[in-house]
């Protein structure tokens, strides 16, 4: 059902950002040209060489509003899929794009006595993408609500509602991990100029790192009694994409070293906001709020610290600790075995839940409202 809708919004986001949300974004000119773009709406005088950016730009718009789907599974009406879809690609999303990469406010940035310019820094948008999406996301939960049996109003337990297929969200992990290898090593723009095979590169190699790091260590948090105390494949895989999303605003300005550490710790900041939207009883059933802006606003506070050439880290000065960290928190504020019989007690996750195939839901929703939701038999 959620594919259904990925490509149902896809075709609402083509539209929006062909229309509108390209030229808002990379279309000089305009009485403000500081905030938003004014020029190659529908295409119109673009010249042919922008129209391979057009294409890039437009993955990019269309992260941003699929983010949020996940936020809003289960709940949200078929009409409002296209209306916020379009409504986030044809002006949201453009408009901060142009603050960020479009010659906007914030790529000018500000002149510091002392201490020289000063700019915003987000090589492949945890900010400007992912952080963007968090927030749309925890917005759109809150507004819908909670899945019926999501939360137990009398136990305070937070209900289990299953997903179809564990493996195929497995699989779906999987091609997210290789488009991030596209969209982080493609936001160097260009491939011909002297370094840019280098830093392509080291884009690539940090965006593996610290999703490795954000898997392991997310793994083992779940492991503790007190957050699962299992083996979770679905919170591997959430962890390891908050570690790609932590990884693009400086995955092109780090060691891989920093990157281990930045995997680190945007597990912990996913483990965090995870538990806190369900402490504040916010229906996240893809965790797209914790992964997202949670990865992401942590991804834009790194790069004051681990860019290699004036981070914090390794290049103390008044510049990097000062001005570059300000600006980085001003910005993220706006933001055992293959046996079967083993996916319950070891991983509490059914790889083939019931439901799945069409049966049993009835049944699944009447023991969520028990006293005990968190033990749905199969």
């Amino acid at each position: 059902m959620q594919c259904g809708f990925a490509f149902l919004e896809a075709g609402a986001v083509r539209i929006a950002y062909w229309l509108i949300g390209f030229g808002l974004a990379f279309g000089d000119g305009g009485i403000a040209p500081e905030f938003i773009g004014a020029r190659y709406f529908a295409s119109s005088e673009m010249p042919d060489e922008k129209y391979a950016e057009f294409f890039f730009q437009y993955t990019f718009a269309a992260t941003a509003a699929t983010i949020v789907s996940g936020a809003m599974a289960e709940r949200c009406e078929f009409v409002a899929y296209f209306a916020y879809s379009f409504f986030i690609t044809g002006f949201i999303y453009p408009v901060v794009t142009h603050w960020a990469w479009g010659g906007g406010w914030l790529s000018m940035g500000m002149e510091y006595e002392n201490v020289g310019p000063i700019a915003y820094q987000d090589f492949a948008g945890s900010g400007i993408v992912h952080v963007l999406g968090g927030v749309a996301s925890f917005v759109g939960a809150v507004l819908l609500g909670p899945r019926i049996g999501r939360f137990h109003s009398r136990t305070g337990i937070v209900g289990v509602i299953r997903g179809h297929s564990v493996p195929i969200a497995a699989l779906g992990g999987f091609i997210l991990f290789f488009g991030f290898l596209a969209f982080n090593g493609g936001s160097q723009l260009t491939i011909t100029n002297p370094g840019d095979g280098a830093a392509v590169s080291l884009a690539v190699v940090n965006t593996i790192i610290s999703a490795s790091f954000a898997a392991f260590m997310t793994l083992g948090l779940n492991r503790m009694k007190f957050l699962g105390n299992s083996w979770s494949l679905l919170e591997t895989i959430n962890g390891a994409l908050a570690g790609m999303v932590a990884a693009c605003a400086g995955c092109n300005t780090m060691y891989p070293w920093e990157a281990c550490i930045v995997g680190v710790i945007a597990s912990l900041s996913y483990t965090f906001w995870s538990v806190l939207m369900k402490k504040l009883k916010i229906d996240d059933p893809l965790d797209a709020v914790a992964v997202h802006f949670g990865g992401g606003s942590w991804g834009v506070i790194a790069v004051a610290f681990f860019d290699k050439n004036d981070g914090i880290i390794l290049n103390w000065s008044l510049k990097s600790a000062y001005v570059k960290a300000c600006m980085a928190a001003d910005w993220t504020f706006i933001n055992y075995g293959m046996d079967r019989r083993l996916d319950l007690p070891k991983h509490n996750e059914p790889a083939y839940p019931v439901e799945s195939y069409g049966h049993g839901y009835v049944e699944n929703i009447l023991q969520i409202l028990e006293n005990t939701p968190t033990e749905v038999k199969q």
